[in-house]
Parts: structure tokens; C-alpha cells; sequence
């Protein structure tokens, strides 16, 4: 059976959650970030960095199982889109590894910057403004924390970006209480 594109919005946000899950992991670990600065030198941080983004997707996949949020839609296009475009992040390792090289300091700078705006086409798959929140609040505050307090960097900008994507947690959550599933047209 052909669905429309509406409803194939409508089924992996209700199926997806929006993706919250993910969200709430990242949010995790940025907060994890913001206190490492505590026990290790700027060039560790920016591998713990580096490496550490990793834990954020199979992570948040645990997070969806244990609320019951089916986070790999296999038989949604939207679903695939939606992986495509947090795989496009695999691309910005060789970014990353080259501020590491050169200016380590900068990594906050960096990932915060590249990692928010990755977010802004989960506003069109999901239809959530919460989206263009995360994306606003994480690589606005990256730029201001990361670009003019340097020094401080590893631990204001995992901290804004943990703030962002929380308020971007509970906006989504907000999202789904509105729009519930008997509300939409094809439920």
C-alpha cells in the first residue's frame, strides 16, 4: 500500500516519539562532558570528545527500548532519511581530528556547532519546532562559549548544549502530549 507523505510523517512521530530518546541521551552525555575538565588535560578532553559522541546514538537506542520508543523504523522512508542524516555526521571525524591536531582547544567549538546543526532536518521529518530550538540553542551557545571563552569551553559548552537538548526533550514531549495519536487523521 502507498502512504502519503503525511502519513508517513505522522507514523514515525508517534511510532519515533520524535526521536526524544536521542535527545535525552545526548543530553547525558553533554552533562557527563561538562565535568571532565575535573579530571583529565585539554587534549584527553578532546578525545573523550571526539570518541565519547559515539556512545550518544547506541545509548539513546537503549533509552527508546526502555521507554517502548521504536527509534529504528525499518519499513518508513522516513525512517531511513532519518538515519542517513545523523549518519552524515561520520564526515565531520576528519574535522574534528584536525582541530584536535592543531588547535584541540577549539573541539567544544567544534563538535557544538556541527553536532546542533545536524539537527535541523529532524524539524521537517518530525514537523517539531523543538528541532529548530536544539539547533538554535546548541549552535548559538557553542559559538558565544566555545568561540569567546576558550578557556572555559569544556565546560560551558557541554553544559549548553546538555541545557538544549533537555529543553528540546521536554518541548518534544510537550509536542507529543498535543498532538496525540487519536488526534491524527489516520489513527
Amino acid at each position: 500500500m502507498n502512504r502519503t507523505l503525511e502519513q508517513l510523517q505522522t507514523d514515525i512521530i508517534f511510532t519515533g516519539k520524535k526521536g526524544y530518546p536521542i535527545l535525552l541521551s545526548g543530553a547525558i552525555v553533554f552533562l557527563l562532558f561538562a565535568f571532565m575538565p575535573l579530571f583529565f588535560p585539554t587534549k584527553t578532553l578532546s578525545l573523550i570528545w571526539i570518541f565519547g559522541l559515539s556512545v550518544i546514538f547506541p545509548f539513546g537506542i537503549l533509552l527508546g527500548k526502555i521507554v517502548n520508543v521504536n527509534l529504528l523504523s525499518s519499513d518508513n522512508p522516513l525512517g531511513t532519511l532519518g538515519g542517513m542524516v545523523a549518519a552524515i555526521q561520520a564526515f565531520y571525524i576528519p574535522v574534528f581530528i584536525i582541530v584536535y591536531t592543531h588547535i584541540p582547544e577549539y573541539i567544544p567549538f567544534t563538535i557544538g556547532l556541527l553536532a546542533g546543526s545536524h539537527f535541523l532536518p529532524y524539524m521537517w521529518i518530525y514537523k517539531s519546532k523543538a528541532y529548530l530550538f536544539v539547533t538554535l540553542a546548541a549552535c548559538i551557545s557553542s559559538f558565544i562559549l566555545g568561540g569567546f571563552f576558550v578557556e572555559l569551553a569544556f565546560n560551558l559548552v557541554p553544559l549548553a548544549i546538555s541545557i538544549s537538548y533537555g529543553v528540546g526533550v521536554l518541548l518534544i514531549l510537550r509536542e507529543l502530549k498535543v498532538a496525540t495519536p487519536a488526534s491524527s487523521p489516520n489513527r
